[in-house]
C-alpha cells in the first residue's frame, strides 16, 4: 500500500511557549482551582490544548477526557448523558491514544440508573475518576464551549451548569481528584461563572491572545517548514498586506494561504489576485454589520462609538459609550448591556472578562466594520 501525501496547508503551531509553560505548571501542581482558558474566537485555544496533550503529558501518567462541546447538540439531560458516558464493550480494542477516550465508560447496569435518574452523574464521575487515581494516572477533564450546557435543567429546575461546577470545585479544591480546564470564547459566561463568590476562590483564568506580528512575520516567513506549502513564497510587502487586513489570526490567514496555492504562478502570488481574495473577505465581514445595523438607528450608532473607540485604543470599555445613554439612544444601561452581550454571542466582539473590556473579533471585522459605517455616511449623504 502506498503511503499518502502529506497534506499542503498545515495550520500552525507558533511560539506558545508562554503558554506551555503555564499550563506545565498548573498540571504539575496538585489539583486545587478549576483554569478557565479563554480569548477570542479562533485564537488558538483548543489547538493550544491538544499540542500540550501531545507534547507534555505521557499517555502512562493521564487519563484524559476532552470533551468539545462546539460539536454537539446539547438541548436536554439526555442530550448531556450521551456526550459525557458511553457504554463500556470488553471487547474493544484499545485506544493507542488516552486523551482519545474522551467520555466515561460505564457499565450498561449504571447507565440505566442514570437514563432513569436512579444515579446523580456527577456521583458516578466522582467514582470513576477515584477508580483513575487508583491505578496511579493523573485524571485530566477538558470541557470547550461549556456555555453550551447553560440552558438544560436536571428535575426540580436545577440547573446543569450549576450542578457541574460544584462538582468540579468539589474534585479539584476539597478532593484533589482531578485538574479541570475549561476553554470558552464567550467572556460573558467566564465572568457569569467567576463572579459567583464561591467560583472566583477556586479557579484562575488566563488568556490567549491572537498571535503578536513578529510571530505572525516568522510564520510567513517560513511557510514550507511551519505550513508544508511549497506553491509560493510571500515578499515582505504582502506578508504586510497579511497583517494590516487579518492581524494576529491564524485561522483566517491559513485560509486565505489556501486560496493562494490556486492562484500561484512560478513560486509567487499575482498582488492583483491576492488583492481581489483578501478584498472578498472584507466585503463577507462589512456583510455582518450590514445585516445587523442597517436600517436600525440605535445599532448603528452603537457600531459608530464602538469603531471610534477601537480606531482610538484598540479596545473599549462600557464608559467610552455613555454618549448613547446620554443621548437616549439606548433607553438605560441594561438595554445597552443586553445589545454588547448579543454581540458578544454572535462573536462580532470579544469580551475580556478580566479586564471588562471589549474588543472587536479581528482585524478582518474592524476593516468591515468601517467599510459598513462609510456606506452608510455615503448613502446619507
Amino acid at each position: 500500500m502506498s503511503e499518502l501525501q502529506p497534506f499542503t496547508n498545515i495550520p500552525p503551531f507558533i511560539n506558545r511557549d508562554v503558554e506551555m509553560r503555564f499550563l506545565q505548571s498548573w498540571i504539575e501542581e496538585k489539583p486545587k482551582n478549576i483554569l478557565f482558558l479563554y480569548g477570542p474566537k479562533s485564537s488558538g485555544k483548543t489547538t493550544l490544548i491538544y499540542q500540550f496533550i501531545e507534547r507534555n503529558l505521557p499517555r502512562t501518567e493521564y487519563d484524559i477526557k476532552h470533551f468539545n462541546l462546539r460539536k454537539l447538540l446539547l438541548i436536554n439531560y439526555e442530550s448531556f448523558l450521551r456526550a459525557f458516558f458511553e457504554r463500556k464493550d470488553s471487547q474493544q480494542v484499545k485506544e493507542t491514544r488516552q486523551y482519545d477516550l474522551k467520555v466515561f465508560k460505564l457499565s450498561v447496569e449504571t447507565l440505566k440508573g442514570l437514563e432513569s435518574r436512579e444515579l446523580d452523574p456527577f456521583i458516578v464521575m466522582e467514582k470513576e475518576l477515584e477508580k483513575i487515581n487508583k491505578k496511579g494516572k493523573r485524571p485530566l477533564i477538558i470541557i470547550d464551549e461549556l456555555q453550551a450546557l447553560a440552558e438544560i435543567y436536571f428535575n426540580g429546575g436545577r440547573e446543569l451548569i450549576n450542578e457541574m461546577f460544584n462538582f468540579f470545585v468539589a474534585m479539584t479544591k476539597e478532593s484533589h481528584l482531578c485538574h479541570v480546564l475549561i476553554a470558552s470564547s464567550d467572556g460573558y459566561f467566564i465572568e457569569r461563572l467567576y463572579n459567583d463568590s464561591k467560583l472566583r476562590k477556586t479557579s484562575e483564568l488566563f488568556e490567549v491572545d491572537y498571535l503578536p506580528k513578529e510571530d505572525i512575520v516568522y510564520w510567513l516567513n517560513n511557510l514550507e517548514k511551519e505550513s508544508n506549502i511549497t506553491d509560493f513564497i510571500l515578499t515582505s510587502e504582502q506578508i504586510e498586506y497579511f497583517w494590516e487586513h487579518f492581524g494576529g489570526s491564524i485561522w483566517e490567514i491559513s485560509n486565505l494561504l489556501g486560496k493562494m496555492i490556486s492562484i500561484a504562478q512560478k513560486s509567487t502570488v499575482p498582488r492583483p489576485e491576492m488583492e481581489r481574495i483578501v478584498s472578498r473577505y472584507m466585503m463577507q465581514a462589512k456583510s455582518y454589520f450590514k445585516e445587523y445595523g442597517a436600517l436600525d438607528p440605535s445599532r448603528t450608532a452603537l457600531l459608530r462609538e464602538i469603531y471610534a473607540a477601537v480606531s482610538r485604543n484598540g479596545c473599549f470599555d462600557e464608559l467610552a459609550l455613555g454618549g448613547l445613554l446620554n443621548n437616549e439612544v439606548y433607553a438605560d444601561k441594561k438595554a445597552l448591556q443586553e445589545e454588547l452581550r448579543y454581540l458578544v454571542q454572535q462573536n462580532f466582539l470579544y469580551y475580556n472578562p478580566t479586564l471588562a473590556e471589549y474588543k472587536l473579533q479581528g482585524r478582518s471585522m474592524e476593516i468591515g466594520l468601517g467599510m459598513f459605517l462609510h456606506e452608510v455616511d455615503a448613502v446619507r449623504a
